[in-house]
């Protein structure tokens, strides 16, 4: 025993005999051992996953017979943890699908110094695929030496903060701070594209430049990605909110009006919703007004994730019972192309649609986020300046 433990401590390995600490963790999700950090605390029992530097911390945490359980209402998820072989094991578990990913964690290793200089990464790129030509993301970076950070970002949102190293020519990023989970592995190729792994997939990535330069299509633009059918048409609904009272464009007549397609278990639509908030608090003094069109599984009949959603995020606007997620579209039918969440839709004094904003970026995006929250606040300065319907 004394043998084993010079081992340990000759290769500078900490052994766990709590779970308080700092961790380097790894989650299984997609057949992939997506690394992650996480912080434990014993008294109180807590447990905080990271979104870049932000703490996501447990709603609840106990420990009871040598176990740590820990809960997030608004992820409606448990992480269930033990001590074992010198770190912590034990499942995600999903309390609506009961569905448990795996999970392992050793006790926190400061990472190595590299000698050699890392390649530099920075700036945006354009993910594309071989084998599916309409494929088209974005990739954007921010180097520190071998420190990386990114995130890949679609027309419904992004990925959250992938975080990670870069070497001579090799880079690994990753995230995970409650859903998401992700790893991005990448190499820099002779003709200055990136080889990528991701989620079990070959792609590559380019400069824009150099993407149009091969004649591939650039990503969609979030801001006419979906579009009203009729203009010219009045948008209507009937909805009840979670206390039964029923709401029709009516309630909001005359007044421009913004409505938020969500729902409670949607990564991208929690990105949105602190905006959103921010916003009615800003401008509905104003005039405006926001409606929360929230489609949540059919079998999530007591609402209870929901509830906690707009606990979390302060939602004091209308939040109405939409249906369930693959009733979009037929909910939805004066919206042509309308598929992914978050989308919001943007209504005029006199009911009519004046644009669509498909999905919303994170902190991840940086300046992309900033230029999106710049112009929808341009935009409702614009309805609340038009003329009485």
């Amino acid at each position: 025993m004394r043998l084993l433990f010079a081992l340990f401590a000759s290769a500078g390995m900490a052994l766990a005999t709590g779970f308080d600490g700092t961790w380097d963790a790894t989650i299984l999700a997609g057949g992939d051992l997506v690394p992650f950090r996480l912080e434990v605390s014993e008294s109180p029992a807590r447990v905080c996953f990271f979104e870049d530097t932000q703490p996501v911390c447990s709603t609840a945490a106990r420990i009871e017979a040598g176990k740590l359980i820990a809960q997030w209402d608004y992820l409606r998820r448990e992480l269930r943890l033990e001590i074992a072989g010198g770190g912590l094991q034990g499942v995600y578990h999903s309390l609506r699908t009961g569905s448990d990913l795996a999970v392992q964690a050793k006790p926190h290793q400061p990472p190595s110094q590299q000698a050699q200089p890392a390649v530099d990464l920075a700036g945006e790129w354009e993910i594309h695929s071989k084998e599916k030509p309409a494929l088209a993301w974005q990739l954007l970076l921010r180097q520190n030496g071998h420190e990386l950070k990114g995130t890949i970002l679609r027309v419904d949102g992004d990925d959250g903060t992938l975080v990670g190293t870069a070497a001579v020519k090799h880079f690994l990023v990753s995230h995970f701070s409650g859903d998401r989970p992700v790893m991005l592995e990448g190499t820099l190729a002779d003709d200055g594209s990136l080889d990528l792994k991701f989620e079990g997939g070959p792609l590559f990535a380019l400069r824009p430049a150099a993407a149009r330069a091969r004649n591939l299509a650039p990503p969609a633009d979030p801001a006419t990605y979906a579009r009203a059918k009729d203009p010219a048409q009045r948008f209507r609904f009937r909805l009840p909110d979670l206390n039964g009272r029923i709401y029709t464009e009516a309630d909001f007549r005359g007044k421009p009006l913004v409505i938020s397609i969500t729902g409670s278990w949607c990564p991208n639509c929690r990105d949105e919703a602190p905006f959103l908030a921010e916003l009615y608090q800003r401008y509905h003094a104003a005039g405006l007004e926001l409606a929360a069109f929230c489609f949540e599984p059919a079998d999530n009949t007591d609402h209870a994730q929901l509830r906690a959603f707009l606990r979390r995020f302060k939602i004091a606007y209308p939040a109405l019972l939409a249906g369930d997620p693959s009733t979009l579209k037929t909910a939805l039918s004066q919206i042509d192309n309308i598929g992914a969440f978050p989308t919001t839709i943007y209504i005029g004094k006199d009911g009519r649609v004046r644009t669509v904003h498909t999905g919303f970026p994170s902190a991840a995006s940086g300046e992309e986020l900033t230029r999106v929250k710049r112009e929808i606040r341009e935009l409702v300065d614009r309805m609340l300046a038009e003329p009485p319907a």
